[in-house]
């Protein structure tokens, strides 16, 4: 729910924001370069993360800098009104219009679309084994979709620097047990070097449990 909730608080605030730090800045224009700089370099280790799967090991954290992509759009649109070439004004004025457009239709009529597509990368459950391995597990789909399933990742960590994670294998389930259960039962291994994944259901139609497992080796 939290990160539904940045997501969302990015769509409705940010072009406003934009525009204020800008007017505040009208007079201040290094201050306002550096501004701008600092939200572009934290949209591009955005950008760097989402290709490399490298983040942090606080999801809000994640979500927050993931969110400057719309941030620094913002910025970059709204400068265009505080210059004085004509034609820069009115192409950034089009431009507004649909971005802003998009994000405020996203941030209202089309906020459920938003909550499943950010629920689709929202870990719902995470367990630290030890030795810096990191387990997390999503549901991929919803109620609605005819896809249906369960992601499972494991990352990485270092004791000196347990802010910074990197995903080291990611796999997907389908089965329906797999999908009813969360979590799944966890044990690791560390001497063998094994995750051992597992689930049991009571299946009503044949009076009986079912039971699955898997077993995932740990990437050094």
């Amino acid at each position: 729910m939290t990160t539904f909730l940045i997501i969302l608080f990015g769509l409705w605030t940010y072009p406003i924001i934009s525009f204020i730090v800008l007017r505040l800045t009208k007079n201040r224009l290094a201050l306002r370069r550096q501004l701008i700089i600092s939200s572009g370099i934290l949209t591009v280790l955005a950008l760097l993360g989402l290709q490399t799967n490298i983040s942090t090991t606080l999801s809000e954290l994640d979500w927050l800098i993931v969110s400057t992509i719309y941030l620094t759009i913002s910025l970059v649109l709204a400068w265009t009104q505080f210059q004085k070439n004509k034609i820069l004004k009115i192409l950034g004025i089009i431009a507004m219009a649909l971005v802003f457009g998009v994000g405020y239709l996203s941030g209202t009529i089309g906020a459920l679309g938003v909550g499943f597509v950010v629920g689709e990368y929202d870990t719902e459950y995470e367990e630290w084994l030890g030795d810096g391995i990191i387990y997390k597990e999503s549901t991929l789909g919803n109620a609605v979709s005819d896809h249906r399933g369960k992601k499972v990742e494991i990352y990485k960590t270092i004791s000196w620097l347990p802010l910074i994670e990197w995903r080291t294998q990611v796999k997907e389930y389908n089965e329906y047990v797999t999908i009813m259960t969360t979590p799944l039962g966890v044990y690791s291994n560390p001497d063998l070097n094994k995750i051992y994944l597992s689930a049991s259901i009571w299946w009503e139609h044949d009076k009986k449990y079912i039971n699955w497992s898997d077993t995932l080796t740990i990437e050094k």
